[in-house]
């Protein structure tokens, strides 16, 4: 298995992961991509406590990593449940050598107080010829929580997935743009 991933790897021009010797400098290439929802895992679940009832929803979230320091990335994310409007974000997340990740959402613009945190794990993941993040994601309130998993891949401006994002039909430049300023690029 290790053999195909760094074959693959190799082929795409990334970083190759021996787990002998791997590290966070493998990962650099995160910084300035951004990622998005493909068709096939924009379904996602309410659970509805009260009722005992999963609500099928579509969930399309878009990354736009800003920065990438030392195994560390962060930037902005905009997302758009069912028919909600879209959710801005601001992303943290953290990369292993073996490409496990940890991400943390928090509401942007941030006021004082009314800000959740939303939390998920995932991998790196070579799927298709191509690496993917595989994320899981959990949030919500006691009345109500969103369940959600995807193989998230790469968008860039040459590809059709960039004019028109699936599940929202909207290009990506216009589906982040309320989720975008000129605020510094750096966390803290």
């Amino acid at each position: 298995m290790m053999k195909a991933i760094l074959a693959a790897a190799l082929v795409l021009g990334t970083a190759s992961l021996p787990s002998s010797a791997a590290t966070v400098r493998d990962w650099r290439w995160l910084n300035g991509t951004t990622w998005y929802v493909p068709t096939n895992g924009l379904p996602a679940y309410i659970y509805a406590p009260e009722q005992n009832q999963l609500i099928p929803v579509q969930d399309q979230t878009v990354y736009t990593i800003t920065g990438y320091r030392n195994g560390y990335f962060w930037g902005r994310t905009a997302s758009k449940l069912g028919d909600n409007a879209i959710t801005c974000m601001s992303l943290v997340g953290s990369v292993t050598p073996e490409g496990k990740i940890y991400l943390t959402f928090t509401s942007y613009p941030y006021v004082d107080g009314s800000s959740e945190t939303t939390i998920g794990v995932g991998n790196m993941v070579v799927k298709g010829r191509q690496w993917t993040m595989a994320n899981q994601m959990s949030t919500g309130s006691t009345s109500a929580q969103v369940g959600h998993w995807a193989y998230m891949v790469q968008t860039r401006p040459n590809q059709a997935s960039w004019q028109s994002l699936p599940g929202v039909n909207m290009s990506v430049p216009d589906f982040m743009e309320p989720c975008m300023n000129s605020a510094p690029n750096t966390p803290g």
